[in-house]
Parts: structure tokens; sequence; C-alpha cells
């Protein structure tokens, strides 16, 4: 598979994680909640589609993925931008 591809798995088991499915088919956490959503690559970037989330209360947990909607790949590390095209964190290649 092309180094590239954003297909795979991108952050830790028991933090915020995005799988991204072949298919276009989202899934992951924040760390607490579930987060299920769609992706597709247009140019050089991924476009997230809405997210569904779970809606648990969470002590402590910074559920900044939950922002997400678009993203860059560089390497082994997913830049993850917000709606206003700001850097709201990274996930590395599991």
């Amino acid at each position: 598979s092309d180094d590239a591809s954003p297909v795979g798995t991108w952050g830790t088991d028991d933090g915020p994680q995005l799988v991204l499915a072949e298919d276009g088919g989202l899934s992951g956490t924040d760390g607490c909640n579930r987060l299920v959503s769609t992706w597709k690559e247009v140019g050089d970037r991924i476009d997230f589609g809405t997210v569904a989330s779970t809606q648990m209360a969470c002590e402590g947990v910074d559920t900044w993925l939950n922002g997400l909607a678009t993203g860059t790949v560089e390497g082994d590390t997913l830049h993850v931008l917000n709606a206003a095209d700001d850097e709201i964190g990274t996930l590395e290649r599991k």
C-alpha cells in the first residue's frame, strides 16, 4: 500500500484513535466516546464527514478529536484540523 495512504489505524488503544477503512468508513474514540463517521481523500487532504459520537461525560479526558473536520498525512503522522483549518492534534500511525 502507498505509505501516504490514510487507510489504517491512527492513535493508541487507550487514547484518541481513528480507524480509516478502505470503504470510506471511519470509526474511533476520543479516549472516552466512540466516534463514527466517513472520510474521503480530496487532493492531498482528507475530508471527514459529520461525526456521530456517544455522549458520555468523561472526567479528565480531552475530547479534542471530536472537532475533526479535515486531515493531512505526513509520513506516519495524521494531522487533524478543525473546521477553521486549525490543527487540533496529531495521531501516529499504529
